[in-house]
């Protein structure tokens, strides 16, 4: 009787070895995945110019296209992968210089789009664009909270980034961001919102980090407008840029009006909003998330592209829509197991050399927490 025991004994404290085995090889493949993953993008796509960096968009004979976007990523990457173990200290403060080197005149705002000549010589667009300013604010602050020789700075800049996108790209009507700086108080596109900057986490850090309550305001106007459009359709798709009035009339975008032709479907802005959501833990933003989750639940494929019935655009499928379904189901949990499951094939491919957008948003779904 006492050697049974033992037996059942020695068989427990086998299966919880092999449990905790497999814990660890799983942690051990995610984090490798992980560090992989971040050595990929900044192989592919950080281009380093003496004391600074920029993120490669877009490849010519002529010239190479570098973003404010793409610079936001690139900063905001490094800096997760920071999180993760992996040196990026020297990488972030190289970007950050690019950015500062290439701010619109007399704002702190970074010039939208610069093209990078075979000479060297950089030509600068006038404008911004709210989305990338976003991301490098929040990477700032967050830069600094890893790396203490250089916190004073980076806070300071981030202060002074936060406060030209108020002055900016602040529409005090609606309570909302406006599209860049172009977009002034005056024109009809002083009322229009591109559906990828509502970012509830990172208004959140913005509000803690500064105590000026216009980013409490944005969060909740901004938010509240997304739903609105959310309602519209049963599958709660939004499009990529969106009317938002003062009366409270909300509505989709026509085509062609800002990007594409699509401008008021499911489409390379709006695909960015289960990642977006996800990231934050605010009730609204969840609901309008699980709602958009249910319908991709439903798509035995996620396609590159929707009207906002759920119809899809295009019949090819595209790791800039799979990327963030797959970290928002991994975020939600068992719910949407099955989505999660099914987009992990983005992995398999592995990182594209020439397609900087996908590989954004693979590197920032497989990096965040």
């Amino acid at each position: 009787m006492k050697k049974k025991k033992l037996k059942y004994i020695w068989l427990v404290l086998l299966l919880l070895s092999m449990i905790v085995g497999f814990y660890f090889i799983r942690i051990k493949g995610t984090d490798d995945m992980q560090k992989d993953t971040y050595k990929k993008w900044s192989k592919y796509y950080v281009v380093t110019q003496g004391k600074e960096a920029y993120v490669k968009t877009a490849t010519t004979d002529t010239d190479v296209t570098a973003l404010s976007e793409g610079q936001g990523y690139g900063m905001f990457i490094a800096v997760e992968a920071a999180k993760k173990g992996v040196n990026t200290k020297k990488e972030f403060d190289r970007l950050y210089r690019y950015y500062m080197d290439h701010r619109t005149a007399k704002t702190q705002l970074m010039s939208w789009q610069q093209k990078v000549k075979t000479d060297g010589t950089v030509k600068d667009a006038e404008n911004s664009a709210t989305d990338g300013d976003l991301y490098i604010a929040y990477a700032l602050i967050k830069a600094a909270a890893l790396w203490s020789d250089k916190a004073a700075e980076y806070k300071k800049q981030a202060r002074l980034l936060l406060k030209d996108i108020l002055a900016y790209n602040y529409n005090a009507e609606t309570k909302s961001l406006t599209v860049g700086n172009w977009a002034v108080k005056g024109t009809d596109y002083y009322d229009l919102v591109r559906t990828s900057d509502i970012l509830p986490e990172q208004f959140d850090t913005f509000y803690d980090f500064s105590h000026d309550s216009t980013w409490k305001s944005i969060k909740s106007s901004m938010l509240a407008s997304l739903e609105k459009m959310s309602n519209q359709h049963n599958t709660g798709l939004v499009p990529d840029f969106m009317w938002v009035r003062e009366s409270g009339e909300i509505k989709a975008a026509k085509a062609n009006l800002v990007a594409s032709a699509y401008d008021g479907d499911y489409y390379y802005n709006a695909c960015r909003m289960p990642y977006n959501l996800a990231r934050s833990h605010n009730k609204k933003g969840r609901k309008i998330l699980k709602k958009m989750m249910n319908f991709f639940m439903d798509e035995k494929v996620i396609y590159g592209g929707y009207q906002l019935n759920g119809k899809r655009l295009v019949n090819h499928k595209s790791a800039s829509f799979e990327a963030p379904v797959f970290y928002a189901a991994k975020t939600l949990g068992h719910q949407y197991e099955r989505l999660h499951q099914q987009e992990k094939n983005i992995f398999i491919k592995g990182l594209s050399k020439t397609n900087y957008y996908d590989s954004a948003l693979i590197t920032m779904a497989v990096l965040s927490d």
